[in-house]
């Protein structure tokens, strides 16, 4: 193992709800989540919900998002001792990969369902 990193560590990215919102946010709740932090993350996604974590730690934290209603992913990144720095591996879209969604207004990439409101966009 290289001494200057630590190996791959895992974050919980909540890309949105899948059906109603009170629903996803009482199971949240239920789950110790704040109301208003439950509201920021809905208002927000796709967020960060939680980093730095180990793989089994990240898959059960995004299942229990997952069963109260939520979309969510696990992303491995590398942090740097050196650095100090998290190594993303996310790409830059261009602006033709994105799309407005004609219910709430949120510019997002394009994906089936609105990230914010869970509208279901045509398919192209």
């Amino acid at each position: 193992m290289n001494p200057a990193s630590t190996p791959g560590k895992y974050r919980v990215i909540f890309q949105g709800i899948e059906g109603d919102g009170e629903a996803f946010k009482t199971q949240m709740v239920r789950l110790g989540a704040p109301p208003t932090i439950v509201d920021k993350m809905i208002r927000d996604a796709p967020i960060i919900l939680r980093g730095d974590l180990p793989p089994g730690t990240a898959k059960t934290y995004a299942n229990a998002v997952k069963k109260a209603g939520g979309r969510v992913i696990i992303q491995e990144y590398e942090h740097t001792a050196k650095s100090n720095r998290v190594e993303n591996p996310i790409s830059i879209a261009s602006l033709e990969d994105f799309t407005r969604c004609p219910e709430c207004g949120l510019r997002q990439p394009k994906v089936e369902f609105c990230v914010k409101c869970g509208f279901r966009f045509k398919n192209s």
